[in-house]
C-alpha cells in the first residue's frame, strides 16, 4: 500500500494552473476609449501638440526597453563566461547557462499623459469596460 504524499504531481500542478488561468481570464475587463476632439482649430492644434509629445514618449520608451535587453544580455553573457572560466570540470561547466533576457516597453505613463492632455485641450474621452 502507497504512503499518502503532500507533493503534487506535474498533471495536477497543470490542472490547478490551468484552473487559476482560466479563473483569472474570467474575471477581465478590458477598457477601450472613444475619443471626441474639440471643436475649436486651438483645440485641434493643441491635441496635434500631445499627439507630438505622446510619440517622443513612446520612443523614449523603445529605446529605454532595448538599452535594458543590451544591459541585461551583456550581463548575462558575461556571468556565463564567467562560470565557464571558474568551472573544475566538464561537468560543472554544464552547469553554466546564460540567463534569459526579456524587456518591453512601458507604455502606460505615455497614454495617461496623452488622455489628460487632449482632455486639457479640450477634447472629451469616453471610457469603455467591455467584460
Amino acid at each position: 500500500r502507497r504512503k499518502p504524499t503532500m507533493f503534487l504531481t506535474t498533471r495536477q500542478c497543470s490542472l490547478i494552473g490551468l484552473f487559476a488561468l482560466i479563473a483569472l481570464l474570467a474575471g477581465c475587463t478590458s477598457i477601450r476609449y472613444e475619443y471626441f476632439p474639440p471643436n475649436t482649430d486651438q483645440g485641434r492644434f493643441c491635441i496635434t501638440q500631445c499627439a507630438g509629445i505622446r510619440e517622443m514618449c513612446l520612443g523614449n520608451e523603445i529605446q529605454r526597453a532595448q538599452y535594458d535587453q543590451a544591459i541585461c544580455e551583456q550581463r548575462a553573457e558575461s556571468q556565463y563566461r564567467s562560470c565557464l572560466r571558474h568551472a573544475d570540470s566538464k561537468k560543472e561547466a554544464k552547469q553554466c547557462y546564460r540567463h534569459s533576457c526579456y524587456s518591453s516597453e512601458n507604455t502606460w505613463r505615455c497614454d495617461e499623459d496623452y488622455r489628460r492632455c487632449f482632455v486639457n485641450c479640450g477634447g472629451v474621452i469616453n471610457i469603455i469596460e467591455e467584460k
